[in-house]
């Protein structure tokens, strides 16, 4: 019996078996916890569920984190399956590729610098909001993943970098 027994955690941000999201669910599993998924997209829909099978789940929902209506939605049908979320771990990151290549001042735009905030940072604040329902009354866990480039100068990572200090400042 795990340290996480009775416990349910919705991972965010699953996308392969090289994720962090992966190996923070196989840890959770071995310590006793019930596990849901979310994803993102068709494309990554049924490879998430396959891996959700690996770990005993059927609870696989869609879920693109830039949208508050389908933030709303998975916490919604989320509600059907569970009667209450212990853990909600946030494992999603994303800047257009051009905002990663090169000299910071010359590859950084508005548009990029907003998508990767919103994804990589106001989602966490939006799927915690969701999740409080949920969770209210539970002693449970947000769970979230950063990186050096938060706190330290990384070639390329650039706009990430400024992301990943947001979504530190919202823990």
């Amino acid at each position: 019996m795990g340290f996480l027994n009775g416990k349910r955690a919705l991972i965010v941000g699953l996308a392969s078996h090289r994720s962090i999201a992966w190996g923070v669910a196989q840890a959770m599993l071995r310590e006793g916890a019930e596990l849901a998924f979310s994803y993102p997209n068709e494309k990554l829909g049924a490879r998430v569920s396959k891996m959700a099978t690996e770990c005993g789940s059927d609870i696989v929902l869609p879920c693109d984190v830039s949208s508050d209506e389908q933030i709303d939605n998975l916490f919604t049908e989320l509600g059907k399956h569970w009667d209450g979320l212990d853990i909600l771990v946030h494992s999603v990151a994303f800047a257009p590729a051009e905002q990663l290549a090169g000299d910071y001042l010359e590859c950084v735009s508005r548009e990029g610098f907003r998508v990767a905030h919103d994804i990589s940072s106001y989602s966490f604040a939006g799927l915690a909001k969701a999740a409080h329902p949920l969770m209210k009354g539970r002693n449970g866990a947000l769970l979230t993943m950063s990186y050096l480039g938060a706190v330290q100068t990384i070639p390329n990572y650039n706009v990430m970098g400024i992301a990943k200090a947001s979504l530190e400042a919202n823990v």
